[in-house]
């Protein structure tokens, strides 16, 4: 009988030290997706998912941690448990800063955390489309075309705030590439439209931006018809759609004119994630992006003649009375750095523009991606709060 048992306990710790090598494998990889130079963009998605889902590995690693510890206490092989016990470990804590960086920074902002909503998903799907989808222009031999969102519930009497949405991306792309983001906005209050334009265009900086303009005198047009109120314009967006918002509404229309016969339009408001305010700037590549990355975005990037790289930069715009701007910001990001934000969030002060700069210390780039994340989570709070108040 002694045997047996004896035999079932050695049995159920080479288990454990199995498992708790299995764990370490898991793990090892993961973290270095998200802390290393990754050779591709797929590659460094992935890491964008461990980061935001760090305390999913969290757990996985305390797993790590007691079956290293189980396994320890069988004489032969202790040593390798007690490695696997400090790898998971080691691995628990990184796996934990995140998240303790977030609830710093929601403290600071007064934002209520939700675990219950960490695993809520991604936002590339809404559970329901879009309200209508209308061309608001043809530039270029090109249809453009934009995405309603209007509040589910019946709104009360009077007309409703807009956020006209410009989606980001390193290539050409639909609108509405996050609808949970606009139907979220929607039932917040806003009727939403996520425009489509003609993505860059080699030596021709101003299509982009001019049919941003363009959408905006087409929403200003039709406001009557969605119940929207003209007055009250936020232009909001992501990365190549952050740089593009602030370019239109900071540069006049004999600066930059929109791409078709409309109105100039100035926005009351401008939200700008992770977005280039100065294309003149020179920003050093952090230690994360590595050389095939940055060539693979060199190559996608449109080339300017030398003159131009000035004139389409937002920064070249700034004056005292521009639309009040937020910036939204990763601390970890790969493409748009943090100091580089903070530069341009000082030049707005020095123009007199007021402005916003929300810094989430361990967000990499297009954080706004994982719906259920800490970084969405506080963007979320400080998003509705800045549009409560310019409204």
């Amino acid at each position: 009988m002694a045997d047996r048992r004896e035999k079932r306990r050695s049995w159920e710790r080479r288990l454990a030290m199995a498992g708790a090598g299995l764990v370490a494998v898991i793990l090892l990889p993961a973290a270095a997706t998200a802390l290393l130079p990754m050779p591709s963009l797929e590659l460094w998605a992935i890491g964008l998912l461990v980061l935001e889902f760090s305390l999913v590995f969290a757990v996985i690693a305390v797993v790590g941690v007691v079956l290293a510890w189980l396994a320890a206490r069988r004489p032969s092989g202790r040593r390798v448990a007690v490695v696997l016990a400090v790898v998971n470990a080691a691995m628990l804590v990184t796996a934990l800063l995140p998240a303790v960086s977030a609830w710093g920074t929601a403290r600071a902002y007064g934002v209520p955390l939700s675990l219950a909503g960490y695993l809520d998903g991604l936002s590339t799907s809404a559970g329901r489309g879009p309200d209508e989808t209308v061309r608001y222009a043809r530039a270029g031999g090109e249809d453009l075309m934009l995405d309603v969102w209007r509040p589910e519930a019946a709104p009360g009497a009077g007309r409703l705030p807009v956020v006209v949405n410009v989606h980001g991306g390193a290539q050409d792309a639909p609108q509405s590439p996050f609808p949970r983001w606009d139907a979220w906005l929607a039932d917040s209050g806003y009727v939403v439209f996520d425009v489509d334009y003609r993505f860059f265009r080699p030596y021709d900086w101003k299509s982009s931006p001019g049919d941003v303009k363009c959408a905006l005198g087409w929403v200003v047009r039709n406001a009557e018809r969605y119940g929207a109120d003209p007055a009250r314009i936020t232009l909001m967006g992501q990365s190549a759609g952050g740089y593009l918002s602030m370019l239109a509404a900071y540069a006049t229309a004999a600066e930059l004119p929109p791409s078709c016969d409309v109105p100039e339009v100035r926005p009351d408001a401008v939200i700008a994630w992770f977005a280039p305010g100065d294309a003149t700037a020179e920003v050093p590549s952090p230690f994360r992006l590595s050389e095939t990355v940055r060539r693979q975005l060199a190559e996608e990037t449109w080339p300017l003649a030398d003159e131009d790289w000035k004139r389409a930069s937002p920064s070249t715009y700034l004056r005292p009375g521009l639309p009040r701007t937020l910036l939204i910001q990763g601390g970890r990001d790969i493409l748009q750095t943090a100091g580089y934000t903070r530069d341009f969030a000082a030049r707005l002060a020095q123009a007199g523009v007021r402005h916003e700069l929300v810094e989430i210390p361990y967000a990499d780039h297009q954080f706004d991606l994982v719906w259920g994340g800490f970084g969405s989570q506080i963007a979320r709070h400080v998003v509705r709060d800045f549009l409560n108040a310019a409204n």
